[in-house]
């Protein structure tokens, strides 16, 4: 074996055949038009509405349950009065957070390019 054709077949291991699909990678959006009408624009297309798909997260009144884990204290104090407390253990959060113009937004399109899932708001 020549010196040549050991380096390209090490290359060869490391290069995926043509006939394999390729991944989807991630890529950095920007949003163009703020919901409900959503745009967001990558490097090559925009993508309206009806095209994109959203974390919930992102989506302004989105709802979670939580559950905080509390203990009753009871006690009193210097003067003798008592005192109890405890917490609230379920909860609702409603956030209000959503994207807005001009923010960077980590995607993914999907294999055809006629959808765009964008997972989360970027910050530097």
């Amino acid at each position: 074996m020549q010196k040549d054709d050991y380096l390209q077949g090490l290359c060869d291991l490391f290069d995926p055949a043509p006939s394999q699909e390729l991944l989807p990678y991630c890529e950095t959006g920007t949003v163009t038009q703020a919901p409900p009408e959503i745009e967001v624009a990558t490097r090559d297309l925009t993508y309206r509405a009806d095209q994109i798909e959203v974390n919930e997260y992102w989506t302004s009144g989105h709802e979670r349950q939580i559950e905080i884990p509390s203990t009753t204290l009871t006690g009193s104090d210097s003067r003798g009065d008592s005192h109890s407390t405890g917490g609230f253990p379920q909860a609702t959060i409603i956030f209000k957070d959503d994207l807005k113009v001009g923010d960077k937004v980590a995607c993914l399109q999907s294999r055809s390019k006629q959808t765009l899932y964008v997972l989360c708001r970027l910050k530097r």
